[in-house]
């Protein structure tokens, strides 16, 4: 048995060992060593047609899995191409690995062909960035950088490998060390502010204290649940149901309380609900868990939640207190906080405690039983009608179709739905629908996505009917850029400047093309086949012509409050 490996030997025996089943990447000159070894692994290589649906598909498979995602790209316009798709993996804290190649270490800083500063570049985007220089770095780095994008708040992680540093040898490292296993091993964050405990048991019992006080004190205390949480549906799902204290999510929240829960308020924020909003505006105790006060969400946040005490619990410390100050926090993973909010004696006192407040409670039953009249809503509970009922992932793009979807669409637990939410990116959803299906093979997928969206990555048509992968791709056309024709609408005197497609593509031929099945649908028109077609293994395209004067209502503009909303054009 040899007593030395490459560099790249040594990298695709680590990511076997962690259990990489698939990665995504394109291959240039400068990560070819890279790639010469993966040909001689089971790692099952996706070959993207594009560096940036390359980082959506190693997104889609992290984020249906829990699981790190893995990336290969080249230098220069490689790394460019891929940095869109690294930004919406920090942002909505998705677990990468990337691996660029570099050009070799004595032409780097000569602007060799297809060099870039990578390290310069990517910094700001990812937890850490690890230019290797030294060969003999590499086993620390993989485990470190491994568990790094795994630990507290997940994120992307990038190595940049020179390409003779690929080459190198080095001694066969212990990649199996035990206190490197697994993330596992990784103490729970915890961190009490603002006494400084550093006693884990007291610091939980000290909070709890507190934190019973504060919600037996309050008249209308109110959940602001998000993405952070979205592990720990089920804990959740329990404490709300045992306190009765309403909540609201974020838009990565949904799906964590059942849409027909009578103390789910639904979606908050710019596209939320009427109870959501206005519940924020009334209650007096706002408990905020896994979310960072993101301004799509909470509005102006001089005016948010103007009569509340607020508690932030999150995983990340430099999220407590960045926008809103709280009157009692926790830095803590909330997997170790449910079990003692959920201890007998706390739900005891808070529910003997009761509710002080029955004019607001009885107010937001008011608001629930608004009519949301819109003819996007029956459209996405039609589709969902025709959906199978067994196990599914929903995916969006961004723009109109992703908030109808957000709003509509009765989802059963938050690992169903994945979309991209702090960044917002248009293109997210074909590519990561790939990855998605990748890692979840015997598992329907459907991308809702919009004409606007669908263009910014349809390269990767090629690779998902390549794969033949079961994604349904349902394509909302109204020949616009919806949202940004709706903002003209409302605010600018309906002056549509760049917000109109003036050619519009055949997409019947452009699935032909693919090679990939499609139907033009009517709502309750052609409905067998369209359960056909969901029915069938592979991929297929769903279009649905749509009128473009449909607007997502309510809307609240940028700057205002959560109880601003407009409820349509008509009355702005």
């Amino acid at each position: 048995m040899p007593n030395e490996i490459t560099v790249s030997q040594c990298i695709i025996q680590f990511l076997e060992f962690k259990g990489i089943q698939s990665i995504a990447g394109v291959p240039g000159g400068t990560i070819l060593p890279l790639y010469e070894c993966l040909a001689a692994s089971n790692i099952k290589h996706v070959l993207a047609r594009h560096e940036q649906g390359a980082g959506f598909i190693a997104q889609g498979m992290a984020r249906s899995s829990g699981n790190v995602g893995v990336v290969f790209v080249s230098s220069g316009p490689g790394v460019a191409n891929l940095i869109t798709a690294i930004a919406d993996a920090d942002r909505d804290s998705i677990p990468l690995l990337i691996f660029s190649g570099q050009v070799p270490l004595s032409l780097k800083g000569t602007d060799a062909f297809q060099e870039l500063d990578t390290e310069s570049i990517v910094k700001t985007l990812v937890k850490k960035v690890y230019s290797i220089e030294d060969p003999n770095r590499i086993p620390m780095v993989l485990n470190e950088a491994y568990d790094l994008a795994l630990e507290g708040k997940k994120g992307p992680v990038w190595i940049d490998l020179p390409k003779d540093i690929q080459t190198k040898l080095i001694s066969v490292p212990d990649l199996f060390c035990a206190h490197q296993e697994s993330i596992g091993s990784i103490n729970p964050i915890i961190q009490w502010y603002p006494d400084g405990d550093h006693n884990q048991t007291q610091t939980l019992e000290n909070f709890c204290f507190e934190f019973t006080h504060l919600v037996k004190n309050s008249k209308f205390p109110l959940l602001y649940v998000g993405g952070g949480a979205r592990k720990e549906c089920k804990q959740l799902r329990e404490f709300v149901k045992r306190t009765q204290i309403p909540a609201v999510t974020t838009l990565m929240g949904l799906g964590i309380f059942e849409k027909d829960d009578p103390m789910n308020l639904g979606m908050m924020g710019m596209h939320g609900t009427i109870a959501a909003n206005e519940a924020l505006g009334l209650c007096d105790l706002l408990i905020a868990i896994g979310v960072r006060f993101d301004d799509r969400a909470i509005g102006n946040k001089d005016t948010f939640c103007p009569n509340a005490n607020i508690i932030h619990i999150d995983i990340t410390a430099n999220e407590i207190g960045k926008i809103k100050q709280p009157d009692l926090s926790l830095q803590i993973d909330i997997s170790v906080l449910l079990p003692y909010l959920l201890e007998d004696k706390l739900i005891d006192e808070i529910r003997k405690a009761g509710c002080k407040n029955e004019e607001s409670f009885s107010q937001m039953e008011k608001w629930k039983q608004i009519p949301e009249i819109h003819p996007a809503k029956d459209l996405i509970l039609s589709l969902a009608t025709t959906i199978s009922n067994h196990d599914h992932f929903i995916l969006t793009d961004v723009g109109q179709h992703q908030m109808w979807v957000a709003q509509y669409y009765p989802f059963s637990k938050p690992s169903q739905w994945i979309t991209s939410g702090g960044q917002g990116t248009m293109g997210f959803g074909l590519p990561a629908s790939i990855g998605v299906s990748l890692a979840n093979p015997n598992v329907p997928v459907y991308c809702f996505t919009g004409d606007g969206s669908i263009m910014m990555n349809l390269q990767e048509l090629a690779t998902l009917r390549e794969q033949n992968l079961n994604v349904k791709i349902i394509l909302l056309n109204n020949r616009h850029l919806g949202l940004v024709k709706q903002q003209q609408d409302l605010f600018y005197g309906n002056v549509y400047s760049g917000s109109e497609f003036h050619f519009h593509p055949n997409f019947s031929m452009l699935s032909e093309s693919f090679g990939i099945s499609y139907l033009l649908w009517e709502k309750d028109q052609n409905n067998e086949m369209l359960e056909s077609l969901f029915n069938s293994e592979g991929p297929a395209i769903v279009e649905i012509k749509i009128p473009s004067d449909w607007g997502v209502y309510p809307f609240v503009p940028g700057g205002k409050s959560n109880q601003e909303y407009i409820l349509d054009l008509v009355n702005t």
